[in-house]
């Protein structure tokens, strides 16, 4: 990997991203990179993973880490002690805050007590159950390799281990979805006592099956007021039973918020491992190749890094979009000193006019969606980033804000 330049111990921590490419099987709404996992290979990946974090260059190898997770893909499905070579492999290099958040994305299917118990012996606390649906005939539609008895199940059980924090992730907007069936998904979630829920609005990608399927007619998504009606609810519903609406699509028990997931909005640092992870750190943003191949052909040391090629006026219009997902919004003076005009004054007439619209209030230099501003935050975003001659400017405000949905 290319040398960030160089860093402190005082430096803020990083958080660090594992990707692991494998699922079972492809669902029909996703446009991730992955590869369909035979049960084989593991342990090549995983060595050719520690290797590229044992190849960290020495100047963000002084960095301390505060969070690391282990996303893709499916990461539950690597055995337990695979799993405990990759920290093992983080711990050699970087030097990990005493209370640290270690996460894992998992599959119900794969969460019988004998592997949740292994997975908390590895040093996982944080564990976030890719539920979707509590409907079977939803979770049929969406290619899930499992059913909504599975899902209760593995959440009864995980509740019964040391994980600090328990999350779930559901779809809203999907084609048949009710909303009275939907909300009681949600209570009995809630009834688990799982402490942190993603609410995803569908995205439909023309390279899905899902996707096509409703290109060709087939299946017909939840209308766009309808689902802003559900998420209004669902959020209402998630508030009243004491869960912080703390970013656009998620929600958390007071203390469980995803830290690592803050980093990306909140403009901090990170570094991802693995075929088409990301990186930021050292004012540099850089990924490298999604092609599973070469990276095992290169064992991990030779990742194709590409480096982004996007000007500081673009990152910071990154910033700004993807910080407004927060609760608490952003600082426009902090981001100005940062990225310089880019950056709307506290002052500027486009946050007037939005502010007389209803979707923005501010607050001495912080800027922050309502909760109108959230249900259509990228036109919020788009009508933000507008130049002064109606063009939009190249901000790639469309990639700084997956899983929002206009909702006009």
């Amino acid at each position: 990997m290319t040398p960030a330049p160089a860093g402190t111990p005082s430096d803020p921590p990083l958080g660090l991203y594992l990707h692991v490419p494998y699922c079972t099987v492809r669902c029909s709404y996703c446009d991730f990179f992955l590869v369909p996992a035979r049960g084989r290979g593991f342990e090549e990946y995983c060595g050719a993973l520690a290797a590229e974090i044992g190849a960290t260059s020495d100047t963000l190898r002084a960095r301390s880490v505060d969070t690391l997770h282990l996303g893709g893909g499916t990461p539950s499905l690597l055995p337990a002690p695979l799993l405990g070579t990759l920290l093992d492999a983080a711990r050699r290099v970087f030097r990990f805050a005493p209370e640290a958040e270690i996460g894992l994305e998992a599959n119900p299917e794969d969460l019988e007590a004998a592997r949740l118990a292994a997975l908390c012996e590895q040093g996982i606390r944080r564990l976030t159950i890719g539920v979707q649906s509590l409907d079977d005939r939803s979770l049929k539609m969406l290619r899930r390799p499992h059913t909504a008895r599975q899902a209760l199940r593995s959440i009864e059980l995980a509740r019964k281990t040391p994980f600090r924090s328990l999350g779930a992730d559901l779809i809203l907007g999907l084609p048949g979805q009710d909303r009275a069936p939907t909300l009681a998904q949600i209570d009995t979630l809630l009834d688990l006592g799982v402490d942190h829920l993603s609410l995803y609005l569908l995205e439909l990608h023309p390279r899905t099956r899902l996707g096509r399927e409703t290109e060709l007619g087939r299946l017909r998504p939840m209308g766009d007021d309808e689902a802003a009606g559900l998420y209004e609810e669902a959020a209402d519903r998630l508030e009243a039973r004491g869960f912080e609406h703390y970013e656009i699509s998620n929600f958390a028990r007071r203390g469980h918020r995803s830290r690592h997931n803050v980093k990306y909005w909140s403009d901090q640092e990170y570094l991802g491992f693995g075929p088409s992870a990301h990186s930021y750190a050292g004012g540099r943003r850089w990924m490298n190749r999604a092609d599973l191949s070469a990276y095992l052909a290169g064992r991990g040391l030779d990742p194709g890094v590409i480096e982004d090629p996007q000007p500081r006026a673009g990152r910071g219009s990154e910033a700004l979009c993807a910080g407004l997902r927060m609760l608490e919004g952003v600082d426009l003076e902090a981001l100005r000193a940062r990225y310089g005009r880019v950056i709307p004054e506290v002052g500027a007439p486009v946050l007037t006019e939005l502010g007389d619209l209803g979707l923005v209030t501010i607050a001495g230099p912080r800027l922050i969606l309502t909760r109108r501003g959230r249900l259509i935050s990228n036109e919020v975003f788009l009508r933000l980033l507008e130049r002064q001659d109606g063009e939009v400017s190249d901000s790639g405000a469309g990639d700084a804000v997956p899983g929002s949905r206009a909702l006009s």
